[in-house]
């Protein structure tokens, strides 16, 4: 899962030239959807009454996850680097616990706000570029900006998908999140259609697509949350902090993206902080779990 979505870096950097994020995003997620589908027919998981409430709510999901945060990955990606992309996003279980306070008040341990304050920091380190001294005066670049927006809708689509995922199955659930934000997206794909009809005359580059709405949210999304039915939330969350590693990789090895020092420290401060907020929760959990067995 890992690697299958880190490969949406360096795939999408390259593809930048074409300038149609529309185009990308809305294959990909078509494409997904079909998958999903398929999937959620063989296991019987097709037993969903759409509401009107329950659509609502589906089309909100792909609002979030696809025509905010997927094709905000893709435009900032024609404006910086696939690594600073894959490390800003490695931040998303940090905003994700941000949020759960804010809205939610869960709280954390002292333990884990350290985490946090780490990640935060590496954050930050990745995109002002190590110039920390100046981080009050410094300008924040464009495609950084779409990274940190495309970072929050995540969370966001994490946060609202959660009671969902509660009631009805995860592939049901992604599969017509997926149609929602593929059908929103189509309309814009007129907005530069010039771009998109490039981009999708090429055979290979069509194929290419077809293959990433396959894998990386198809297969990608169906592996993660079968992991965190078989693991937990908390230890399947470990693996998402693999996503910028692979995706530094992969950007040096498939476009030749060679990591500049801001980035490799930056990024080694995310993932060791989102290690110690993951494990502190971890064992916060688990002994929660001993208390209110022994009561």
């Amino acid at each position: 899962m890992g690697v299958l979505w880190a490969t949406s870096y360096p795939f999408g950097r390259y593809l930048a030239s074409y300038e149609a994020p529309q185009a990308i995003v809305a294959v990909r997620a078509l494409v997904a959807f079909v998958f999903l589908i398929l999937v959620a027919r063989s296991r019987s998981e097709m037993r969903i009454k759409l509401s009107p409430a329950l659509i609502s709510q589906l089309i909100v999901l792909g609002i979030c996850c696809l025509c905010l945060h997927n094709f905000l990955l893709f435009e900032a990606l024609e404006h910086t680097q696939a690594q600073t992309g894959a490390v800003i996003n490695g931040a998303i279980p940090v905003v994700v616990m941000v949020l759960d306070y804010l809205i939610f008040r869960r709280t954390l341990g002292s333990w884990s706000v350290v985490g946090v304050g780490i990640s935060f920091i590496g954050a930050v380190v990745v995109i002002t570029h190590g110039e920390l001294i100046n981080v009050l005066s410094a300008t924040l670049g464009y495609g950084e900006s779409l990274f940190i927006v495309a970072v929050i809708a995540w969370a966001v689509y994490t946060i609202l998908a959660r009671p969902l995922l509660e009631r009805y199955p995860a592939s049901t659930v992604t599969a017509y999140s997926c149609l929602a934000g593929g059908v929103l997206m189509l309309p814009w794909i007129f907005t530069n259609l010039d771009a998109s009809i490039a981009l999708l005359s090429d055979p290979g580059i069509v194929g290419l697509l077809a293959l990433q709405g396959f894998l990386s949210i198809g297969v990608g999304f169906l592996w993660y949350y079968e992991g965190v039915q078989q693991l937990g939330a908390l230890n399947a969350a470990v693996y998402i902090n693999l996503v910028p590693v692979f995706g530094v990789a992969l950007a040096v090895l498939t476009i030749g993206e060679i990591p500049a020092p801001p980035l490799l420290i930056g990024g080694s401060l995310v993932v060791g902080g989102l290690l110690v907020v993951n494990r502190m929760e971890q064992r916060r959990l688990v002994r929660d779990r001993i208390i209110a067995n022994s009561v």
